[in-house]
C-alpha cells in the first residue's frame, strides 16, 4: 500500500520535470549540484552502481548538454563531470516544481502528523545497511 502511494508520488514528479531524465540521470544532477565536479568512481560509490553505469547515465546527460566532463591538468588520466549552465538551469526547475508539487501536501499535514512521516523515515533509515545511505 504504502509504494503504491510512493509510486504514485514519483510518477508524479516526474511527469512535472519534463525533461525527459531518468531517475539515476536525475540523480547525477542532484549530486553534482551539491557538490561538483565529481569523478566517475565518485559517483558510482555513492549510487552503489558500477563504472560502466556511470559511464552510459553521464554519456546520456552530455549529450542533452547538461554535464561536461573536464580532465586536471595535473592528472590527465583522471576525468571529472560537472554541470553545465544548462544543467544547472534544470536543476533549478527541478526543484522548482518539486517545491510547486510537495507544498500543498506539506501544508495539508499537521504537525503531529509531520512528526511520525520524520520518525518513520528515521526507522526506516535506520534498518538500512550500513554504507548504503550516502549522505
Amino acid at each position: 500500500m504504502i509504494s503504491g502511494y510512493m509510486n504514485r508520488f514519483v510518477v508524479g514528479y516526474a511527469k512535472l520535470l519534463e525533461h525527459d531524465l531518468t531517475a539515476p540521470q536525475y540523480l547525477i544532477i542532484q549530486i553534482l549540484a551539491e557538490d561538483e565536479p565529481k569523478s566517475c568512481s565518485e559517483l558510482a560509490e555513492v549510487l552503489d552502481v558500477t563504472l560502466p553505469a556511470i559511464t552510459n547515465l553521464s554519456n546520456k546527460l552530455a549529450a542533452k548538454g547538461y554535464i561536461e566532463r573536464i580532465t586536471p591538468d595535473t592528472d590527465r588520466r583522471s576525468v571529472y563531470l560537472q554541470l553545465t549552465e544548462q544543467g544547472h538551469e534544470v536543476m533549478a526547475t527541478m526543484l522548482e516544481r518539486y517545491q510547486e508539487l510537495t507544498k500543498p501536501m506539506w501544508d495539508s499535514l499537521t504537525e503531529q502528523e509531520i512528526d511520525t512521516l520524520i520518525s518513520a523515515y528515521e526507522k526506516m533509515g535506520s534498518l538500512l545497511p550500513v554504507g548504503k545511505i550516502q549522505k
